[in-house]
């Protein structure tokens, strides 16, 4: 696993969370004794990696789209309204791509995963999202947190920072705007 970072925030840490939880348990698994009937005492044999693959997939952490490809910085800083300097989270595995300022008081986010896990997100809290009509073939907008599904996948944009706070919408029209260019590629 290959992470750039500055510094991580609190989404890159739930994931990485998530996926050493994933990947130690199987760890975990694979050693102790063999079965009834196998052969005696001798190495614990190890975890194909196909194994860890298909478990860590089973989870929806991993996808095969590059987040930082379907956010370029441009936009990113386009739709922020101010420079996002060098404060970038890439993580290809997670699908995730942050661009932040260095105080991390304004940024943009996306992540990328099935629709499910990006659906199961926006709908596991207290407050349920809204319906946001015109953007991919689904879209929950909540508390500045735009979701949207392109089949069986989706993402997950987050707009943050002072010219986004302050819009009367809380950036949705900008989020809407960016998710639009994003799906452009997906």
């Amino acid at each position: 696993m290959k992470i750039e970072s500055a510094a991580c925030p609190r989404v890159d840490t739930l994931r990485i969370t998530t996926l050493m939880i994933v990947v130690s348990g199987l760890a975990a698994c694979s050693g102790g004794s063999p079965p009834s009937g196998a052969a005696g005492p001798g190495p614990a044999p190890a975890i194909a990696a196909t194994t860890i693959d298909k478990a860590v997939r089973n989870v929806a952490v991993v996808t095969s789209r590059n987040a930082c490809e379907l956010l370029v910085r441009a936009d990113a800083e386009a739709a922020v309204g101010q420079v996002l300097p060098q404060n970038t989270v890439k993580n290809v595995e997670l699908g995730m791509c942050d661009y932040n300022t260095s105080d991390f008081s304004a940024g943009a986010s996306l992540s990328v995963s099935s629709w499910d896990s990006i659906k199961a997100a926006a709908t596991s809290g207290a407050h349920q999202p809204a319906t946001v009509a015109g953007v991919g073939d689904e879209a929950l907008g909540l508390r500045g947190l735009l979701y949207v599904r392109r089949g069986n996948e989706g993402f997950l944009l987050d707009l943050h920072g002072p010219n986004i706070d302050r819009l009367p919408d809380h950036g949705l029209a900008a989020e809407k705007n960016l998710a639009l260019k994003i799906l452009g590629k997906f």
